[in-house]
């Protein structure tokens, strides 16, 4: 059943994982005689002396939203000035990883759906994050990982790359690597 989960963690989050991307954010939906609790015991033994964290950032109807993240990511986005001020629109107060974390996992648990914010946690360009909260999710230009309303050619370029990460974790993955072996160190 571990390797079962692994391949879940793997298959949405290898991004993150090869330290390409600030986190990543998906739904596990768990078996009967599954903990969760040991799911991200076992998996945060694994990933946080890589620098990676998991951890459950919001629960519906028995769906767990987990939120895997490289920590130093998610600390240099709090450090940053511009983010600060889009943050504090949304009430955020605290910027430390813990904060903004805590903060975030209130604002999930509250909404019905995701927080327009989730783009930041995800390492979104926080200029295509605010277009999409001010054309309400309309008028992009392209759309891939996010909808895109401006730099498309970069932004191309990325989802590209994601797309081949997650198929060479993928393909590694199913030829026997471990999670410790495809996380990359920070």
């Amino acid at each position: 059943m571990t390797r079962k989960l692994d391949m879940c963690l793997v298959r949405h989050c290898a991004p993150t994982l090869a330290g390409l991307k600030a986190g990543n954010l998906f739904c596990l939906d768990l078996c009967e005689g599954v903990v969760l609790c040991d799911i991200l015991a076992h998996w945060n033994q694994v990933l946080n002396p890589k620098g990676v964290l998991a951890r459950v950032i919001a629960e519906r109807h028995g769906r767990y939203f987990i939120y895997v993240y490289r920590n130093n990511a998610l600390q240099n986005l709090g450090n940053c000035c511009e983010v600060r001020d889009f943050l504090k629109g949304f009430g955020y107060m605290g910027f430390d990883v813990d904060s903004l974390l805590n903060f975030f996992q209130k604002r999930m648990t509250h909404s019905v759906c995701f927080p327009h914010e989730v783009g930041v946690f995800l390492g979104y360009p926080l200029q295509d994050v605010k277009d999409f909260i001010a054309y309400g999710g309309k008028k992009y230009k392209l759309i891939g990982c996010w909808k895109v309303y401006n730099d498309v050619p970069n932004c191309m370029h990325i989802f590209e790359v994601y797309k081949k990460c997650r198929k060479i974790f993928n393909e590694r993955f199913e030829q026997g690597d471990s999670l410790t072996n495809l996380t990359v160190a920070c």
